[in-house]
């Protein structure tokens, strides 16, 4: 039985801020600690957005319904070497953060791996802005030690309903998620070059039965994340998003100590900053954050507005 959660059911992460129409009425979301099951969902009303998460075994199995139509159903696998060498689970998922309100359904869990590294999944549904934000962050059992960094490769894949198939841009990294002639959402990897013609060690592609991001880099952590917009009214609209550089100290960081990126569709903005090593104060696009993670919009006055922050 699926239970209706706190807004903060472990003391791992700390919710440091949320927008303050975020803090009314119950939310449609629900957990089983017991079973290790979540429902992350938009609203109570159709037409349904619902993340459906079992995390009871190393790869977890998911549901994703979005308009009230199937879009992922399995399980949600992940491949990883470093240093040429696979990465296996040592242990079992231990969910290190849950956060619900009327803005977002935020569960983020943390897998043991063989070698002393760690794989860090986060699963957020924005409501009022209609996106679904998947992320898997590698990190290091010497995350700042510079010998340690090394070739990270990480594949994870999200299992088609039958009948679903994705179709890639031709100029640009992003696609769309299709049904018969129907697009049912827009799918971006942030961390990827947006132009096909920029090389990088990365791809977003489709099988008929998966939709598989691949990740590549040499350092000494990775951060793996998935946009899918699933608004109707935005798949009209353009879409852009840019690799952002994070500052501090008056110097850019490595991607392996922080990552930031800004998506775009039409004449709305998000900014999304996730710090992969030791919390400090570090800048993007102008914005000073101390936390780890961070997921806000931009408002028409050029300011943002926090849709989820953690400490």
């Amino acid at each position: 039985m699926l239970t209706k959660p706190s807004r903060l059911a472990t003391p791992a992460r700390a919710i440091i801020h949320d927008s303050p129409r975020a803090r009314r009425a119950p939310t449609p979301a629900a957990h089983s600690p017991e079973s290790q099951r979540a429902l992350l969902r938009r609203t109570r009303q159709p037409p349904f957005d619902s993340l459906e998460v079992d995390y009871s075994q190393p790869n977890l199995r998911i549901e994703l319904i979005a308009g009230e139509r199937p879009l992922f159903s399995g399980l949600w696998a992940f491949e990883t070497t470093v240093g040429g060498n696979p990465l296996s689970a040592a242990g079992p998922w231990e969910e290190v953060c849950r956060h619900t309100d009327r803005e977002v359904d935020y569960l983020e869990l943390e897998l043991p791996l063989s070698g002393g590294w760690k794989l860090q999944r986060q699963l957020a549904l924005a409501r009022n802005d209609d996106f679904l934000y998947l992320a898997d962050a590698l990190i290091g059992a010497q995350a700042l030690a510079e010998s340690a960094r090394t070739e990270i490769r990480h594949s994870f894949r999200l299992p088609f309903v039958a009948g679903i198939r994705f179709e890639p841009a031709v100029e640009t990294r992003e696609g769309s998620l299709y049904r018969g002639r129907k697009r049912l959402a827009l799918v971006v990897p942030p961390a990827l070059p947006e132009w096909r013609a920029e090389l990088c060690p990365g791809s977003l592609t489709g099988t008929q039965s998966h939709l598989v991001v691949d990740h590549a880099a040499h350092g000494r952590n990775l951060y793996s994340p998935l946009w899918l917009d699933l608004s109707q009214a935005r798949l009209r609209r353009e879409c852009t998003w840019r690799r952002l550089s994070v500052g501090a100290n008056l110097e850019v960081q490595p991607r392996d100590v922080a990552a930031g990126f800004r998506v775009q569709s039409g004449k709305e903005q998000w900014l999304v900053y996730r710090s992969l090593a030791p919390r400090g104060n570090r800048t993007v696009l102008g914005q000073n954050f101390l936390s780890e993670f961070v997921l806000c919009r931009f408002l028409s006055s050029g300011k943002t507005e926090d849709i989820l922050e953690i400490e």
